[in-house]
């Protein structure tokens, strides 16, 4: 009696799991682990190669188009700015460092939860102070293709 009991509560919490599941919609959601980001010490000699990695995390239950980066112009005190065209990024999907001019695909589309690890590259010049930099990374999923 005592097998025939497990097994049927077994099956109830399946079936009962098997609704639920059923009844989700499909989301996707992106977040990064860090809230602010180093890029590191720069030369105005050559580019500046940040030493640190942002990883975005993408939760999803669904396929999904690619993600794409945007980034704004990033300020500092005093109206000194790096305008995006010299902010560069390099993920698995880039291949190499591209400019954030216009905004990049960082991934392709894919089925499911995965993590982007992004490296940034910025182009230094004589007018840029040492110091905190703001700005706004943004991201969008697009529909999958």
């Amino acid at each position: 009696m005592k097998n025939y009991l497990m097994t049927f509560l077994i099956l109830s919490v399946l079936f009962g799991a098997a609704g639920i599941i059923q009844a989700e919609e499909p989301f996707v959601r992106i977040s990064t682990v860090e809230k602010s980001f180093k890029l590191g010490t720069f030369s105005f000699w050559e580019d500046g190669t940040s030493s640190s990695v942002l990883t975005v995390k993408v939760e999803s239950n669904c396929l999904h188009g690619p993600v794409v980066a945007s980034i704004s112009s990033l300020k500092r005190a005093g109206s000194v700015s790096i305008t995006p065209d010299r902010v560069m990024v390099k993920t698995e999907t880039t291949g190499g460092y591209v400019s954030m001019a216009t905004p990049v695909a960082i991934s392709e589309t894919t089925n499911g939860s995965h993590d982007i690890k992004m490296n940034f590259k910025i182009k230094t010049n004589i007018t840029d102070r040492a110091g905190r930099y703001s700005g706004v990374l943004a991201f969008t999923v697009m529909p999958p293709s």
